[in-house]
């Protein structure tokens, strides 16, 4: 397996990706043929089930643009199912600590660098295809993206612990959680929000991590030019919703 996007993050391209939260496989097959490099399936927030999540997985391979997950939790049962639909990365909620960060690492690893069973899912045809089979083994501790979210204000005062952890690809600010666990909730561009972003972009420069960050329309030359290279914007259903909801505007607006 060549996981095409973490080439491009090792090279230090600035990529963009989408979420999709919804449950619909129309939905994935349509926004993985936009043109963005990812597309992140929601399963922590998502009303998906992991059989759909993995579905999603499937049709996004089958195109240029490349299927992560997010999980729920950094649960060991959540991660290893998560990685068997053949996603390529993994994004771990609320990793807080040093000791969340090996946790979460540990998960998404096989052995000898992790905990990670080898069984038989969907990565690997569920075991049909021995050469796949035996190719993913092999690349997947290299390939797949492990990314921590950096969502809450304890996760930067420990961050450089959390990031001298081995095998963190890409470190994730979620700008609303994290302004809100600094009592200054929705205020994604207050300044000491932004301080606090500012010091996981440095954290990330000095340990070889990529920054990430959930973006919008507006924003994303203020958080290329902050340093950050991985930025996701935008949600299958509010994208829906705003689309249909200028046509209904401009409609009424015709006062005919």
């Amino acid at each position: 397996m060549k996981n095409s996007l973490k080439k491009k993050l090792a090279n230090n391209e600035k990529v963009f990706g989408t979420f999709i939260m919804t449950n619909g496989l129309d939905t994935a097959e349509i926004l993985a043929h936009a043109g963005a490099d990812c597309i992140m399936i929601d399963g922590e927030h998502g009303s998906m089930d992991l059989e759909t999540a993995g579905r999603m997985v499937s049709i996004i391979r089958g195109t240029s643009t490349v299927p992560l997950l997010r999980v729920a939790g950094n649960e060991q049962s959540l991660i290893k199912r998560g990685l068997d639909t053949g996603a390529a990365g993994i994004m771990i909620p609320m990793v807080n600590t040093k000791e969340d960060a090996e946790k979460a690492v540990r998960f998404c690893k096989y052995p000898p660098l992790g905990v990670r069973g080898m069984g038989a899912g969907r990565a690997i045809l569920f075991g049909a295809g021995a050469e796949e089979y035996e190719n993913y083994f092999k690349a997947a501790n290299d390939e797949v993206l492990v990314i921590v979210q950096i969502e809450h204000y304890t996760a930067v005062e420990n961050i450089e612990e959390i990031l001298s952890v081995p095998g963190i690809d890409l470190a994730f600010i979620g700008p609303m959680d994290l302004s809100t666990s600094m009592g200054l909730q929705g205020q994604i561009n207050h300044p000491e929000v932004q301080k606090q972003c500012q010091k996981v972009i440095e954290a990330c420069q000095k340990h070889n991590v990529t920054p990430g960050i959930m973006t919008w329309s507006g924003a994303m030359d203020q958080h290329l030019d902050m340093g950050f290279t991985f930025l996701l914007g935008g949600i299958d259903a509010a994208i829906l919703y705003q689309g249909v909801r200028q046509l209904v505007t401009e409609f009424k607006s015709t006062g005919k």
